[in-house]
């Protein structure tokens, strides 16, 4: 998402929850306040814009608009069984946005995701739950999340733990992630050697080498082990809802299935395709698990709707698991081609992304290097 759909966001958030809130204001004022933004940022939005104008006038119900785009990031669904499930857009770090989601299913709530240890996922978390009760008239909500389920062990995903596990709720997480959360500390020394050896084989020069691992290991440094509650694994129910185990983007990924809405996390994302690492850093990434976990998804029936835990809704997942398969195929294509010239990941992820700096320069290391390895596999890294 670009700078400018996140001012347009932060911007229409404040005026969506005024006005629905009770604070009033004009057509022309929300036309003014947003509307420049809106028109750059694209059609989609400019039109979101526009309709907002007609609640603040009179012209659209409150409800229509409510139910079509949601208030100030919150979103509702509701499944095919009755549960409700709402969607909550958390600033989880500067300009980084994620999907949580509160599901209440008769007098149970569940959260699926918990935002980050940031000033922000606080204060996003504590305007949702005035929007809950004052806007989607629920009597339940954050307060009384009695089980959070973690879909993968992603700071932006985790982060915010803590903050449930100390007002009593029950932490579930995969296997394969579990010891991320229980043994943190650990787990950054571990990954930080594994992420040295990478960049050292990389190509990359001994002070930018420095400069990524610092990096890496900076946007973790607040979070403290905590302890969990349920070790899940694949097929297994909470509450239930069916945790799917996706590796690839993540070792412990999981998609939650309830009844006939998937929330998919980082899985499957409708615009973008999740990030990939390869295996050499950590076992149950790379490529060939994500390719394996997006087949598996083609064969679970019986779903209408996927939630991702960034971005907008997936109405069509198939659709959306035939696209990013074929992106990673071309963009395989391409790298067995700069493996006819390039010697080093460096080299050939300058290739594919161009120079980059800063995270994103290991981001397309490690991204590069997942695609290498896969080819590599199969004996087939040159063309």
């Amino acid at each position: 998402m670009s700078r400018l759909r996140h001012e347009l966001r932060r911007a229409r958030d404040t005026i969506e929850h005024q006005l629905f809130t009770g604070t009033p204001a004009t057509g022309v004022e929300v036309r003014r306040a947003l509307e420049v933004m809106a028109v750059e940022s694209g059609p989609d939005d400019a039109h979101r814009v526009d309709e907002l104008a007609q609640v603040a006038d009179g012209k659209l119900a409150r409800a229509d608009y409510r139910d079509t785009w949601g208030v100030a990031g919150v979103r509702r669904f509701v499944s095919a069984n009755g549960a409700k499930v709402y969607q909550l857009a958390v600033e989880t770090f500067p300009n980084h946005v994620n999907n949580v989601y509160l599901i209440r299913d008769g007098q149970r709530v569940t959260l699926f995701d918990c935002g980050s240890q940031k000033e922000s996922s606080r204060q996003d978390f504590q305007r949702a739950q005035s929007l809950l009760r004052q806007v989607f008239d629920e009597p339940l909500g954050l307060d009384d999340v009695a089980d959070v389920v973690v879909s993968h062990a992603h700071i932006d995903h985790f982060g915010g733990v803590g903050r449930w596990k100390g007002q009593g709720a029950r932490v579930h997480v995969h296997e394969f992630d579990a010891r991320v959360l229980t043994r943190f500390e650990e787990r950054i020394v571990t990954a930080s050697m594994q992420v040295r050896i990478f960049l050292e084989r990389s190509g990359i020069d001994e002070r930018t080498r420095a400069e990524l691992e610092q990096m890496y290991v900076f946007t973790k440094q607040l979070f403290k082990s905590v302890p969990i509650d349920h070790v899940l694994v694949d097929g297994e129910a909470v509450n239930g809802y069916v945790a799917h185990h996706a590796p690839g983007h993540c070792p412990g990924q999981i998609c939650l299935q309830v009844h006939n809405i998937l929330l998919t996390a980082d899985h499957v994302l409708p615009r973008i395709t999740p990030h990939q690492s390869p295996e050499s850093i950590t076992p149950w990434t790379g490529l060939d698990h994500y390719l394996i976990s997006l087949e598996k998804f083609r064969h679970i029936g019986g779903i209408d709707l996927a939630l991702p835990g960034h971005e907008e809704p997936i109405a069509r997942l198939a659709q959306r698991i035939v696209e990013i398969e074929q992106f990673h195929r071309t963009r395989l294509e391409k790298v067995r081609t700069l493996c006819a010239h390039a010697k080093t990941t460096a080299e050939i992820s300058d290739g594919l992304f161009g120079p980059q700096t800063g995270y994103a320069q290991l981001l397309a290391l490690e991204e590069a290097a997942a695609h290498i390895e896969y080819l590599a596999r199969r004996a087939r890294p040159e063309a």
